[in-house]
């Protein structure tokens, strides 16, 4: 499952991953950016995979590269905040699918990954 954070900051949009995410999570996440992309001026993502798990089943995966596709002109930078174990592996798969400036932020270091989200 996944939540919306960051709800007050128009510059940025904030999602949260928890256990393992499903081909409907991922469908429900994608009409979120669209929302959030149509209703303000977000050049920032902030993705937190501290409580990521994986997905669940192929079609969830597929679902999630498409949705990376379909947003990869839409952010000038991407946060992403977890586990080392995700780092490489999430770094060459959206390396290959996105334009945006990405890094990486360890537990706990939320709120820099925000701030550096935020800069232009």
């Amino acid at each position: 499952m996944f939540t919306e954070t960051l709800k007050d900051h128009e510059d940025v949009i904030g999602i949260d991953s928890d256990g393992k995410l499903t081909e409907g999570d991922l469908r429900r996440m994608h009409e979120l950016l669209h929302e959030r992309l149509a209703s303000a001026d977000c050049s920032g993502l902030v993705v937190d995979l501290t409580g990521f798990d994986g997905y669940q089943g192929l079609s969830a995966l597929r679902e999630d590269l498409k949705m990376d596709t379909a947003h990869r002109n839409d952010f000038s930078r991407i946060a992403v905040i977890g586990d080392r174990k995700w780092m490489e592996w999430g770094t060459s798969l959206a390396g290959a699918l996105t334009r945006a400036e990405m890094q990486w932020f360890d537990n706990g270091e939320a709120e820099a990954a925000k701030a550096w989200a935020r800069q232009m």
